[in-house]
């Protein structure tokens, strides 16, 4: 079994055990009810209550311990995460993707950066543009894509997941990519104020993961010594022109001689360091 296989299998596994050990956590929270005279039995949030919420009458407040067993299959499931984690961090750590880009971009840890590597490899791909198909990150009609049933998609549904999540790991603990994120998202209030919140917020996550998708397209072609281009924006329109930036300041002179200077002038590149913050 070749090493990418190896990557792949223990990333679903990972996602696989949080799931299960979400779904047990949440078996195993000691819980607090509300029961009246009636036995109505209402889970009791943060608050009080002095009556029942069904009948009126009063209460008092019972707690519900979970069984033993459960919390033992929680710890199990606990401890089984954390060590597939540390597989994929151990099997990862000297790809040259990871090691020369990825581990220096805030939001990719690991477990994504094992996908990333694996499934969206930039060998597999010669332009974003089918990167972002084959993440459901195109566009039909003028919208995103959607599952229909009964019909093949020309997407991975698992690839459309992974990016759901890697753009949330960028909105909530990005860099360089939170900030563009921001500018996304701020950039939609203004030019769709009749859209929903979640709205604005899918939009900007959107937008985000396809720069950082471009981003990764053209430096990891040029890691693995492939032949690389600009993004087509960068051809058509100069001026929306977004450099590869990497979040660790002692890796940004080393990153622009090796992968950025071919294409961005230096200006350009330090302008998005400090209107990112990476740089004074």
């Amino acid at each position: 079994m070749s090493l990418d296989v190896q990557i792949l299998r223990a990333v679903k596994t990972y996602y696989d055990v949080q799931k299960l050990r979400i779904s047990v956590g949440n078996r195993v929270k000691v819980t607090k009810f509300t029961v009246c005279g009636n036995r109505h039995m209402v889970p009791l949030g943060e608050g009080d209550r002095d009556k029942c919420p069904l009948c009126g009458l009063p209460v008092e407040v019972v707690t519900v311990e979970p069984p033993r067993v459960l919390v033992e299959v929680m710890e199990i499931l606990e401890s089984a995460e954390k060590t597939v984690y540390r597989e994929i961090q151990r099997a990862v750590k000297n790809h040259p993707l990871w090691a020369e880009y990825l581990a220096h971009i805030k939001g990719v840890g690991p477990v994504v950066g094992g996908f990333l590597v694996t499934v969206l490899n930039p060998a597999r791909f010669e332009t974003v543009s089918k990167m972002w198909k084959y993440c459901g990150l195109h566009v039909v009609d003028g919208r995103a894509p959607r599952r229909v049933a009964g019909q093949k998609t020309e997407w991975n549904p698992f690839a459309r997941t992974m990016m759901w999540r890697l753009g949330e790991a960028f909105r909530m603990q990005g860099g360089f990519y939170k900030h563009m994120y921001r500018v996304f998202y701020e950039e939609s209030l203004r030019k769709h104020p009749d859209w929903t919140a979640a709205h604005h917020l899918a939009h900007a996550r959107r937008v985000t993961v396809k720069l950082f998708l471009a981003h990764y397209h053209y430096v990891g072609r040029q890691i693995l010594g492939l032949p690389v281009r600009l993004p087509y924006i960068c051809e058509k329109q100069p001026h929306q022109c977004i450099p590869p930036v990497v979040d660790d300041p002692e890796h940004c002179e080393e990153f622009y001689e090796k992968y950025v200077k071919k294409h961005f002038d230096r200006e350009l590149y330090d302008h998005w360091l400090k209107t990112a913050g990476i740089a004074k």
